[in-house]
């Protein structure tokens, strides 16, 4: 038994090495820029993929593929920040956020179409040998990752230290302005920080590679989470921050594995940064009054803001807002309930039947990013709380339909209310990491509770909506389903605009600009908050709880980070704040795939340029922030 915990710290340590690279790379780029870079699993997976076609297509030794590789991609990450950062700096924070998006769902498309979906076997240049220390064990890859990891930390640390451009660096960090009154180039050391973070990312790829034997397009974004989260764990603003954290984070996602199960690997992970966030939020050996580069006290620097959104307030006058009024969205139902009059076409009745649950989707995420300011990454596990309770009350107890799309509802928004509560004291970064953790945690419990959610597995042949209170009304058709989605997005939407119009969106709103001086005011912020997380999630449920319906199929992999991160960008590509702009956005957004899946391998490459467009055509969103 000791023998098997000290096999796992060993095996732990090694693949928390490479943990401790990739949060490397977001250390820096956040440091410098003040951004979360969400294309480092790009440039991650880049890397793994340059130096495999090196070796199995060039026929060149591992160590030469893996320098052309390094190369590469540390040119891809000074174009990355060219394209992301540089033409958006004017712009609202999340605008160059969304864009790296943007970029990481172009290259990982490009990267299926490239090298094929399936995983390949990464070629290892060497006969594998094991050690023993005692009973335990550790692989001749696991000590070359641990040496190569350790020794690219330790030259990042020396160059950050000791070396003029590292200490440029640093010194950005601290504070921009006083860095460019003594003649530092800001611009350059920012492009500087983002070829480095790019050299660790291909660095981490090629390790990873080496660790799973094998290579796969999807690689990304799994493994840039585990990095950010490390990253966090820290101290998102430490380099020795970073390694510890990318060590822990390692050894207890390998403990978790060996005594729990593979499938709680993952669940403990971002169990351990919810912690984390709630009671030492700035990492373990991060420091709020320290630069992001562990310099000098910025206490002569601005206090943080209290939401993400908060640095564009000033901003959102000047850029005209059109909302249509809560009886619009009746108007709008209404509309489109007549479309099953004027075609059958089943597949373009279920394509408008989707783009209205995302609708609905898109403004429950705007609700709570741009009303409340508290940035959600993590929506998707509100959605699938709906989907699985209609899923499981309709499937397994055979409840009708007017009794289980309330129940989805309320039961979504019980969950997002006590999901609200931890993120109460914390803002800025910090909050919307926290509901990233959340909705990894969602995530992760749909995969593993397998007495009600059927893990991997899903629920199949969800019966359709039935209403016994009218009859045994049994709606079997996408036209008729087509109906029940029409009524329920129109009066949910209708009456979310009414609450953010009335007096309690004042309330949301003025949090949002500053949630000390609401609290000052005397107005009861927790309550305030918890019941927006409330309406926010009765909204998602419901959306799932369709969806649910709609799909007659489920399965977690429909309720993932990317399903986040796409409705949290339809909603910003709106105009955060704006429901219609968010209903919007999120009606086009999802029907616009659906039309063009006869392009499948090319409809998200089309996406992202689409997002990239916009981002720097309206950056306050379609219909402007509100």
């Amino acid at each position: 038994m000791i023998e098997l915990f000290f096999s796992q710290i060993l095996n732990g340590l090694a693949i928390g090495q490479v943990y401790a690279l990739i949060a490397l790379g977001f250390s820096l780029v956040f440091g410098v820029s003040n951004l979360i870079n969400f294309a480092q699993g790009a440039l991650f997976m880049l890397g793994a993929f340059f130096a495999f076609s090196g070796v199995t297509l060039l026929g060149l030794p591992l160590w030469v593929a893996a320098i052309g590789s390094i190369a590469l991609v540390t040119l891809l990450g000074m174009v990355l920040e060219g394209v992301a950062l540089r033409p958006l700096e004017n712009g609202p924070y999340i605008a160059p956020v969304l864009s790296t998006l943007a970029i990481a769902l172009i290259v990982d498309q490009l990267a299926e179409i490239i090298w094929s979906p399936e995983g390949q076997a990464f070629p290892l240049p060497f006969d594998e040998v094991t050690f023993f220390i005692g009973n335990a064990y550790f692989t001749s890859t696991d000590l070359l990752i641990f040496v190569f990891g350790g020794l690219t930390a330790l030259a990042l640390t020396w160059f950050l230290a000791s070396s003029w451009m590292g200490r440029t660096v640093r010194a950005t960090a601290q504070d921009r302005d006083a860095a460019a009154q003594m003649g530092v180039r800001t611009g350059d050391v920012r492009r500087l920080a983002f070829a480095l973070a790019g050299t660790l990312g291909a660095i981490s790829g090629i390790l990873v590679a080496l660790y799973f034997k094998s290579v796969f397009p999807q690689m990304g974004m799994p493994f840039s989470l585990k990095g950010f989260s490390a990253a966090l764990l820290g101290g998102l603003t430490s380099i020795p921050g970073a390694v510890l954290g990318g060590m822990l984070l390692g050894v207890v996602e390998t403990l978790a594995s060996a005594y729990l199960g593979e499938g709680f690997r993952d669940l403990a992970a971002f169990s351990l940064l919810l912690v984390f966030l709630l009671f030492r939020p700035q990492g373990l050996l991060g420091d709020r009054r320290l630069d992001a580069l562990g310099g000098a006290s910025g206490a002569s620097g601005p206090m943080p803001s209290t939401s993400l959104l908060a640095s564009a307030s000033s901003q959102r006058a000047s850029h005209p807002i059109w909302e249509i009024p809560p009886w619009g969205f009746l108007v709008c139902g209404a509309v489109l309930s007549l479309l099953p009059l004027v075609t059958q076409n089943g597949y373009f009745l279920q394509a408008v039947v989707y783009a209205m649950i995302f609708a609905m989707l898109s403004a429950s995420v705007s609700l709570v990013s741009g009303a409340m300011g508290v940035l959600s990454i993590g929506h998707a596990a509100f959605y699938g709380v709906g989907a699985y309770t209609v899923a499981v009350l309709a499937h397994t107890y055979g409840w009708p339909a007017e009794l289980v799309l309330p129940a989805a509802a309320i039961v979504t928004a019980l969950v997002a209310t006590i999901s609200a509560l931890p993120l109460y004291k914390l803002s800025g970064h910090t909050a919307a990491l926290g509901t990233l953790a959340i909705g990894q945690i969602g995530f992760l419990v749909f995969m593993t509770w397998l007495p009600v959610t059927r893990g991997p597995m899903g629920f199949l042949n969800i019966p359709a909506p039935q209403f016994e209170w009218l009859g045994g009304l049994r709606l079997a058709t996408i036209g008729q389903k087509y109906w029940l989605v029409a009524l329920v997005v129109a009066v949910g939407l209708f009456l979310a605009q009414r609450l953010v119009n009335s007096g309690i969106g004042r309330v949301w709103r003025g949090m949002r600009e500053d949630r000390l001086a609401a609290h000052a005011a005397g107005l009861p912020v927790r309550r305030y908050m918890l019941l927006g997380f409330a309406v926010s999630g009765a909204l998602a449920g419901s959306a799932g709880g369709l969806f649910a319906y709609v799909q007659s199929v489920i399965s977690p992999d429909s309720f993932n980070v990317q399903v986040s991160m796409l409705v949290l960008t339809m909603a910003v590509l709106g105009g955060l704040g704006n429901l219609t702009g968010a209903a919007l956005a999120g009606f086009v957004l999802a029907i616009v795939p659906e039309l063009l899946r006869s392009f499948a391998e090319w409809r998200m490459i089309l996406y992202g340029v689409i997002l990239l467009i916009m981002l720097r055509w309206r950056p306050y969103g379609l219909l402007g922030a509100r």
